[in-house]
């Protein structure tokens, strides 16, 4: 029979999952604008974390959140992240190059400053701090309690794709890839980079026992694929 611990983490993710789909189903595709609907998605995701948190008495120990090592962890976040973020835009170009250009219809219309302002403003606070709460913070410290690091990294990773399927969904849907021919390679790829990426914030979470390093290598892969992707669009 599962234990109480089991059933509070099933319960937890299970939320998380069905808040963040459904959030995503009513903000729509992730564009350089601030809408209300964005805003409420990243409250409750807070509020999901405060609950849970409180419900299962977890600490900021095991949430990763502590003064100690937290500029080292910080620097350390942000140059995997920026490095990540050029590894993909290197592999986009290349693909434009041998294969099909990406086209993000959502930022051909976009001037400079909304991408400026979504990626330094947006993306930390409605992205990467809520999502690094809930899933880097309290759904792995949960599991650490029981687990062992790499059995609690990869369920939470997994929990981390489950929360991304409508708005990877959503993402695709505003490319160029919606024929058959490139719409199940793209998901396939799309879903494989989420769960390496939750599997490497992880890692950083666990290794620098700060969850500055997740949070700001979240943030900056986001903030620098999205002005890559800006600037492949357009040309």
């Amino acid at each position: 029979m599962p234990t109480t611990w089991g059933w509070r983490v099933a319960v937890i993710a299970t939320i998380l999952v069905v808040f963040g789909n459904a959030a995503g189903i009513a903000a729509g595709p992730n564009v350089v604008t601030v809408s209300w609907a964005a805003i409420a998605q990243s409250a409750g995701t807070l509020l999901i974390v405060i609950v849970a948190s409180r419900w299962c008495g977890l600490t900021w120990a095991e949430a990763g959140i502590r003064r100690t090592n937290l500029l080292r962890s910080s620097l350390i976040g942000a140059g995997i992240g920026l490095g990540l973020a050029a590894v993909v835009l290197l592999a986009l170009e290349v693909g434009a190059h041998v294969g099909t250009p990406i086209t993000y219809q959502p930022l051909r219309g976009a001037s400079i400053s909304a991408l400026l302002t979504h990626a330094l403003v947006g993306l930390p606070l409605q992205t990467a701090i809520p999502e690094e709460l809930a899933f880097r913070g309290l759904v792995l410290g949960l599991l650490m309690r029981k687990l062992t690091p790499l059995r609690a990294t990869l369920m939470t990773s997994a929990t981390f794709v489950a929360w991304h399927v409508v708005v990877q969904v959503q993402t695709l849907a505003v490319t160029n890839f919606t024929s058959p021919w490139l719409i199940v390679p793209a998901m396939g790829l799309a879903f494989a980079g989420l769960f390496a990426g939750g599997v490497i914030f992880a890692l950083l979470r666990l290794r620098t026992r700060n969850l500055a390093a997740a949070v700001v290598a979240h943030w900056l892969f986001d903030a620098g694929l999205i002005t890559g992707l800006f600037f492949l669009t357009r040309s």
